[in-house]
């Protein structure tokens, strides 16, 4: 008789047999993607490190789908990685499995693990209070991990609201803001003049919210000053389509060096408030600084 185990995020089916072939083991996410990807993660470094290399090589392959690095437009010259890391340490584990390297795997898969997953400081973090403080005269505002859900927006739109001439960075990472729930954003967003960054990975978003995104920053008066958008760790975004790259480009300050579309896409950049040119010596401006 076969059995079915089951954890958080995918479900472990057996048809039986000392060997254990025959199993078959199906992926479905039915919460944060980022839950599941460390759950494949996880099991499989159980299976490499229990030598059953071949299993872990197949669920290294469903991790590489669960990631949407199988979609065709990672391979599109017009499209850019917006998360360059994970594919890293894909291949990396590939490469330590066939090394049998089990030390070294199993470390890989630690920092695999802390990549996709919300920083440790956000962790068990209790809901966020939207009434419990002054939101007037914010510059920045992180609600990383505060497990925002789409029924909140309306509480969050009217601190973005108040805060439309001041706020430079918006950090709504590991949320649970889904496709529609970022449109009803939109429109507060795209009006804010001060933004600069704006953060979504690890949220519920699909590919489609990426053409939202793009339909909205065409109208050069939307988003004036947003030179940075993070994305990865959603559904299955894993690339960031070039016309949005050419967008955030053609926001970027005018006196600043510009990156190349591929560090737009992945994040590699840092805008500070200095400036290091003889030729230009105005302290307000923002000098790009590559990290």
């Amino acid at each position: 008789m076969g059995n079915k185990k089951s954890t958080p995020g995918f479900w472990l089916e057996d048809s039986g047999g000392r060997s254990g072939r025959g199993r078959h083991e199906a992926w479905e996410i039915t919460g944060d993607p980022w839950r599941l990807r460390v759950s494949v993660i996880r099991r499989f470094c159980s299976l490499a490190l229990r030598g059953h290399s071949e299993r872990a090589i197949d669920i290294l392959k469903d991790l590489r789908k669960i990631c949407a690095l199988e979609d065709p437009e990672v391979q599109d010259a017009d499209s850019f990685l917006v998360d360059q890391k994970t594919a890293g340490y894909i291949t990396r584990l590939n490469l330590l499995l066939k090394q049998q390297d089990p030390e070294s795997l199993q470390m890989e898969c630690t920092n695999f693990i802390r990549h996709l997953s919300p920083p440790a400081s956000v962790c068990g973090k209790k809901r966020f209070d939207f009434m419990s403080a002054d939101f007037r005269g914010l510059e920045a505002l992180s609600l990383c991990g505060a497990m925002l859900k789409d029924k909140e927006l309306l509480k969050l739109d009217k601190v973005l609201d108040a805060n439309m001439d001041t706020m430079t960075h918006l950090d709504l990472s590991y949320n649970r803001l889904t496709d529609s729930g970022l449109q009803r954003l939109l429109p507060t967003l795209q009006k804010m003049q001060t933004l600069q960054s704006l953060d979504l990975v690890g949220n519920y978003l699909r590919k489609e919210a990426i053409d939202g995104l793009v339909n909205a920053m065409a109208d050069p008066s939307a988003f004036p000053c947003l030179t940075q958008i993070a994305l990865g760790n959603n559904y299955n975004i894993a690339v960031m389509p070039g016309s949005m790259c050419e967008l955030l480009l053609a926001r970027w300050p005018p006196h600043a060096r510009e990156p190349s579309l591929t560090e737009l896409a992945t994040g590699q950049v840092t805008i500070v408030e200095a400036v290091d040119d003889e030729d230009y010596e105005d302290p307000d401006i923002a000098a790009l600084q590559l990290v």
